[in-house]
């Protein structure tokens, strides 16, 4: 048990203990949800910005002990793995088997396996891949009472019982602690290349990226970046559609020549990026999340320009880097600190985009969380979801008051 300097939105807990096993950590719930005391658990604290600032906060549980290969069979393309494991650390040792985790989320140096998944961070390969709910078979959780319990299984061919992985992918920490994942895993393509197309308009884009989401063509990603972004990227102020595409050297080939001149019909202009791009690109994508506000809105996939252009738009004059999973609906903005009456207006304008559409403040300073909830409407579900609060944590023990509504 150690004194910690940790926040989260400037309140600081008064203990910060770190378990090596589930059982120690699920004991040290037990200990905390009988006293009274609020519990956070924290990995490699890289997405502590998320949420709303904590109605409480005692007893930080750092998970970063639990980082051991519980099992992995290279043949079934399936591994389990304790939570508090480096995802750097696990891409590699999967590496070497020619496989790796397909979810590819901008995390910083030190993030694990557990917290990615308590935030349902996803990147660009979502378009092929799926995101943590399509990857994740397997999940075991402490709970408050001190209890540990799973869900799912450690192969990929598992159909006993409720689904409970999903209840705990991007709760935030909010219902359990997951303390283990299995996962299903992707082969490395042997042969990988990115398609660079700049485009003369957003309607050029949107056409673009249209064309290839109902084509026979499958890339592995579909991304639009606005100006600024193309240019964080190292890539020409305009916006630009990066497609990446992977497996058997002839296969890439045939959709480079295909992607290649679905760009030309469109408008646009394929550019002869540097063979790092795709790296480029990523690097992009995380230095942004360091800006001050970082913005995540989801539409429908037609959406995925409006989306970009609607943030370009409401967010000028704040230097803001603007990019889109353009092929999932999802898009993402950085930039200086707007007044939360802009984010409020910015808020209406995504909903206006679909009844599902949604507005989230990833990251932002603690003033502003003060005047606008980062999280928006909870929705017509917030009932059930307080419900399942209430039964899973009644003595609101984790988390309180971080989540939607305040949960």
């Amino acid at each position: 048990m150690t004194t910690s300097t940790l926040e989260i939105d400037g309140v600081s807990p008064r203990e910060r203990i770190s378990p090596r096993t589930a059982e120690d950590l699920a004991a040290a719930l037990k200990a905390a949800d009988d006293t009274g005391q609020a519990v956070a658990a924290v990995g490699g604290g890289t997405q502590l910005d998320l949420g709303m600032p904590p109605l409480r906060l005692d007893v930080v549980v750092d998970t970063t002990g639990l980082d051991r290969v519980v099992e992995y069979e290279p043949a079934d393309l399936t591994v389990t793995v304790e939570a508090g494991m480096r995802m750097a650390e696990l891409q590699r040792i999967l590496g070497e088997q020619g496989q790796f985790l397909a979810l590819d989320p901008p995390a910083a140096e030190g993030a694990t396996i557990g917290g990615l998944i308590a935030t349902n961070a996803s990147g660009a390969l979502r378009f092929a891949y799926g995101t943590a709910r399509d990857l994740v078979i397997g999940t075991r959780v402490a709970n408050p009472d001190g209890t540990l319990t799973r869900a799912g299984g450690r192969v990929v061919k598992n159909v006993a019982g409720y689904d409970l992985n999903k209840l705990y992918i991007g709760s935030l920490g909010t219902l359990s602690v997951i303390v283990e994942l299995s996962f299903k895993l992707a082969p490395i393509a042997p042969a990988m290349d990115s398609v660079v197309g700049q485009m003369s308009d957003l309607d050029a884009a949107r056409e673009l990226v249209d064309g290839v989401v109902h084509s026979p063509l499958s890339p592995l990603a579909v991304e639009l970046l606005g100006p600024g972004a193309a240019v964080a990227a190292g890539l020409p102020a305009r916006n630009t559609v990066v497609f990446r595409v992977g497996g058997y050297p002839q296969a890439v080939e045939r959709q480079v020549r295909d992607l290649t001149a679905l760009v030309a019909r469109h408008g646009g202009q394929r550019i002869e990026a540097a063979p790092s791009a795709w790296e480029d690109l990523a690097r992009m994508r995380l230095a942004a999340r360091q800006r001050d506000v970082v913005l995540k809105a989801a539409a429908p996939i037609s959406a995925s320009t409006a989306l970009v252009a609607a943030f370009e738009k409401q967010l000028e004059g704040l230097q803001p880097l603007v990019w889109s999973h353009a092929g999932s609906g999802v898009a993402y903005a950085a930039c200086n600190p707007p007044e939360a009456e802009a984010l409020a207006s910015l808020r209406r304008d995504v909903a206006a985009f679909g009844e599902n559409a949604s507005l989230v403040i990833e990251r932002c300073p603690t003033v502003l969380k003060r005047a606008i909830d980062v999280w928006g409407d909870p929705g017509t579900s917030f009932s059930l979801m307080r419900a399942i609060k209430a039964k899973l944590d009644p003595k609101n023990t984790l988390n309180p008051g971080r989540y939607v509504g305040g949960i």
